[in-house]
């Protein structure tokens, strides 16, 4: 009987970490890498390892073409490459090397050109702890669903389990544990990501007053955040980010932390979640966009979720964006947060899908609501197909179920008066 893809991608992985830990005084040596931020012709390497002064390099290679190789000097454990000169559309294999051992290869396609109308396929995901309590196959489904990229809207890692981290070297030891965890460098390895922080890489519902209140362990979860998530350039305090994949799609990927007023504050005029220039930039890119469905990214739910850590706390500014949006085509909303899966329909017809965990607790949704389609408490992530002018929504189970399925057009998702 031959192995499946998962099996094959369980052992890929578990083959990779044992080319990990031999070393000549027989102590374990980890080391971890990402490919991030896959563009049309470029691409974001992120290295950690505990080889500090060791070479390290990085080969790109693409089907029937010798590798590009490129060295990389850590700066400490940290390293760093952005790798340039890809082709659109164009399937590549990245092995990150140090000191002779081989992470990878990660298989990472680049976007297509705005102009190009292939299908695309991608995965959202939230909510990643490699507590063996939370094992499942979900993120092997992610994996083995073989996605053009893979988007990852927060809680990715959980770093304030007990103890919590304040320090940097507390930070990043929580991020070490989740990036060499077996399944999420089978996970690593299949796509390239894209990746927004949510609340636990700084703490259990972190607002506004927070970054106040708790100034050195904020400044220590974020300057960790950005040397595991690394940009293409230092961009200060915007993480917030937008990147189109070919002609039918374009997505809005949302900071709904660094700018947030306090939970708690009147929900007035003043209060925000994005801030006003994130605020200003989503709507005009949205409403300029010429690609046939935008996807807006969001780390939390626009509502029916609990307690007030989401935008149901926030309704005078996520009213003036839905207001904001009507007449513009091809919107659909994604968000994590509450560990369970959901379709919502909100003010003027607008759509969300609420996805998650990936591998942590299952929520507790509440009474329904009117305004809620579906509703799933397992282990999930989404899928999102588009092909032309058709959009499938899919829910996947941690069996590699699609245990949700639904087709939209742009006019379905076009927010109404």
């Amino acid at each position: 009987m031959h192995p499946t893809r998962r099996e094959l991608l369980r052992l890929a992985a578990a083959s990779t970490m044992s080319r990990l830990i031999a070393c000549g005084d027989n102590q374990p040596v980890v080391a971890a890498s990402a490919v991030l931020d896959p563009g049309e012709d470029s691409a974001v390497v992120a290295i950690w390892s505990r080889l500090a002064g060791r070479p390290a390099e990085v080969a790109v290679r693409a089907a029937g073409r010798p590798p590009i190789r490129t060295p990389v000097t850590l700066d400490g454990e940290i390293g760093r490459l952005v790798v340039t000169g890809l082709a659109p559309d164009t399937a590549y294999e990245i092995t990150v090397t140090i000191a002779g051992l081989a992470l990878g290869p990660h298989r990472v396609r680049t976007a297509p050109g705005a102009g190009d109308r292939r299908p695309v396929r991608l995965a959202v995901t939230a909510d990643c702890d490699p507590s063996p309590a939370f094992a499942s196959g979900m993120i092997d489904a992610v994996a083995a669903a073989a996605p053009d990229l893979v988007i990852s809207i927060g809680d990715f890692p959980y770093t304030d389990n007990g103890p919590p981290a304040h320090t940097v070297a507390e930070y990043r030891a929580r991020h070490v544990e989740l990036r060499t965890h077996p399944p999420v460098r089978a996970l690593l390895a299949a796509a390239g990501m894209y990746a927004i922080y949510d609340d636990h890489e700084v703490r259990n519902d972190w607002d506004g007053r927070t970054r106040l209140d708790e100034p050195e362990r904020y400044a220590a979860a974020i300057q960790v955040w950005d040397e595991f998530f690394p940009l293409r350039e230092a961009a200060g305090e915007i993480r917030y980010r937008r990147w189109r994949w070919g002609a039918d799609l374009e997505c809005f990927l949302l900071d709904c932390r660094r700018f947030r007023s306090a939970n708690n504050a009147a929900d007035d005029a003043a209060k925000t979640m994005l801030g006003a220039d994130q605020r200003r930039w989503l709507i005009d890119g949205v409403t300029r966009s010429t690609a046939t469905f935008k996807l807006v990214l969001t780390s939390v739910p626009l509502d029916y979720g609990e307690g007030d850590d989401h935008w149901a706390a926030f309704k005078t500014e996520r009213d003036a964006i839905f207001a904001a949006l009507v007449g513009t085509p091809g919107v659909l909303f994604v968000s994590g947060d509450q560990h369970f899966f959901a379709v919502q329909r909100h003010a003027f017809g607008i759509r969300e899908v609420q996805i998650g965990p990936l591998a942590r607790g299952l929520g507790s949704p509440g009474a329904p609501r009117p305004g809620v389609i579906f509703r799933a408490v397992r282990y999930n992530a989404g899928l999102i197909e588009i092909d032309g002018d058709r959009l499938t929504l899919i829910g996947l189970g941690d069996d590699g179920e699609a245990f949700y399925r639904e087709i939209l057009s742009p006019a379905d998702l076009t927010p109404r008066a």
